[in-house]
């Protein structure tokens, strides 16, 4: 079967592979044998760009765990090296020469992006809410609305038939309280962290106890701003029964 060319990331060349302005698109920075598949990994310049590709059989591939993880960790050590820009899972191209049409024909957006992306790395913040506290916010809901207490003393003072729909109603206008302050909290939280990033942005979560799941482009220069906010944070809120997981720093995964 022909191989093709995996791309992991678009990156600044490495600073290894810079000898002259004759020879920039010629060499090429060899990485090891750490790509899918324990292929060795290696650098296709344009200009003063390059991508980090390793050989692979030129056919659809699979996201297995391993492979997933190559792909990672191929992108960690360029991000060790330069400025990078990850490239999504499972991009193929035929061969290097394709990989240097890609890059011309996207030079302008990753060259802007790569300067954007200088010296900064990408922070992920989970925001999770044991769920041993949780009757706590059930609480703190039922205390602060006004609704929630009306509808008790309708219910108290109402006939059976009446009072079946009215706890209905009510087991709702808890649930949307509780919701609203576990939302409130999530907000505050995020509202506190962005302004010490350059951007930031709200990830996809499915996982119901997960009540925040953000990224944030900090300035390395700055972190540790970002990391006295974030310790802050943690004395406020886990008390209550939040629990604030940071992982990175990152290359840029959610901002590209």
């Amino acid at each position: 079967m022909t191989d093709g060319r995996y791309i992991y990331c678009v990156m600044d060349q490495p600073l290894s592979s810079k000898t002259n302005s004759v020879k920039q698109e010629k060499e090429m920075y060899r990485f090891g044998n750490i790509g899918i598949g324990n292929r060795p990994v290696y650098t296709v310049n344009y200009k003063d760009m390059a991508a980090a590709v390793s050989s692979v059989p030129f056919k659809e591939i699979t996201s297995t765990l391993d492979d997933v993880i190559a792909h990672q960790r191929v992108v960690e050590a360029a991000r060790a090296m330069a400025t990078v820009l990850p490239v999504r899972f499972g991009v193929i191209v035929k061969t290097d020469q394709g990989v240097k049409t890609l890059l011309a024909a996207s030079y302008a957006d990753f060259r802007s992006k790569l300067t954007k992306f200088a010296g900064m790395d990408e922070m992920g913040v989970k925001v999770l809410l044991d769920k041993s506290k949780a009757e706590k916010m059930v609480s703190l809901a039922e205390s602060d609305s006004d609704e929630i207490k009306q509808l008790r003393e309708q219910i108290s003072s109402s006939s059976a038939g009446a009072s079946h729909f009215l706890k209905m109603k009510l087991q709702d206008a808890i649930r949307n309280e509780t919701m609203r302050k576990i939302d409130q909290v999530a907000g505050k939280i995020n509202q506190e962290l962005a302004p010490a990033a350059s951007d930031s942005c709200i990830l996809k979560n499915d996982i119901e106890q997960i009540i925040l799941n953000a990224a944030y482009l900090v300035d390395r220069s700055k972190v540790s701003n970002f990391n006295s906010k974030l310790s802050r944070l943690r004395e406020e809120y886990e008390p209550k029964g939040f629990t604030i997981h940071v992982s990175g720093p990152w290359a840029p995964y959610s901002f590209c």
